[in-house]
């Protein structure tokens, strides 16, 4: 079912809501002629369960579009909790994430650091649980034939690209999503430049949406703020050529194409 033109070329997907029922999501996407779908397996609508339920109708979907899916974790899993049990607790869950995200053939898997204000206070400390974390769901992930790859998220004890750089460095087989989005947050151009030079070889996959440069906005690309034409220059600059999944937040989905129209338009120039 993974098309491996995906090392190859860009190639183009969008993203569910997981407060909408899963099957009212999936086809609208792929009609507008993405290559892929990532999930985000999330409660309520679309979560492990959900996707267990649909995977028949699932795997049928990908067969009649020639497309794959990647799959995307719940943000707020608490993989780096500082209270062992806790830890446990999430990284069970996290576990479930990875086993559907084989099932379904996804050959990456997005986790996002755990960092709420409360831990990232004392930032050595997150950082440390944080990377025990990773560590455990890269070894989980081995046998399964998913990469596990970290979304930078650009607050908490996350802020910049040498924090992601520490947990890549500490767990040698962690792989990165680029968010675009996040990556102008408090820093601009420089600091996507700074994500691109310190982790250029574990990028493999992108995220991209807009904003005004302060906020998380998830804006179509046009919408906000970012100069996209320079970031579609430094992402070639560092031969990036992979899965971009347009995540801008919105219910009619004219805006997901027209995100997909003008990213590839300059990515592919």
């Amino acid at each position: 079912m993974v098309n491996t033109k995906v090392m190859f070329n860009f190639i183009y997907g969008g993203m569910n809501n997981p407060h909408r029922e899963l099957k009212s999501e999936i086809e609208p996407i792929l009609k507008l002629g993405m290559d892929y779908i990532e999930i985000t397996v999330e409660w309520p609508l679309s979560w492990v369960d959900s996707i267990k339920k649909n995977f028949r109708y699932l795997i049928d979907l990908a067969e009649t579009y020639n497309s794959f899916y990647l799959v995307h974790s719940p943000w707020y899993l608490e993989i780096g909790h500082p209270y062992q049990d806790v830890r446990k607790g999430a990284l069970k869950e996290a576990f479930r994430v990875i086993d559907i995200a084989s099932k379904l053939e996804s050959p990456y898997a997005t986790f996002h650091p755990f960092t709420p204000g409360w831990l990232a206070a004392l930032k050595e400390s997150a950082r440390e649980f944080n990377m025990k974390g990773f560590r455990e769901l890269v070894k989980y992930s081995q046998d399964k034939g998913v990469k596990i790859l970290i979304e930078n998220i650009d607050h908490g004890a996350f802020k910049s690209p040498s924090d992601i750089r520490y947990l890549t460095d500490k767990v040698p087989d962690l792989y990165v999503t680029l968010d675009v989005g996040h990556a102008f947050l408090n820093g601009g151009t420089s600091k996507l430049k700074s994500y691109l030079s310190k982790l250029k070889r574990k990028i493999m996959h992108l995220h991209v949406h807009d904003n005004d440069l302060s906020k998380d906005l998830h804006l179509p690309v046009g919408a906000g703020r970012i100069p996209w034409k320079e970031v579609a220059e430094e992402i070639r600059s560092i031969g990036y050529r992979g899965t971009v999944t347009l995540e801008p937040h919105v219910s009619d989905l004219d805006y997901l194409k027209i995100s997909r129209d003008k990213i590839s338009a300059l990515f592919e120039a």
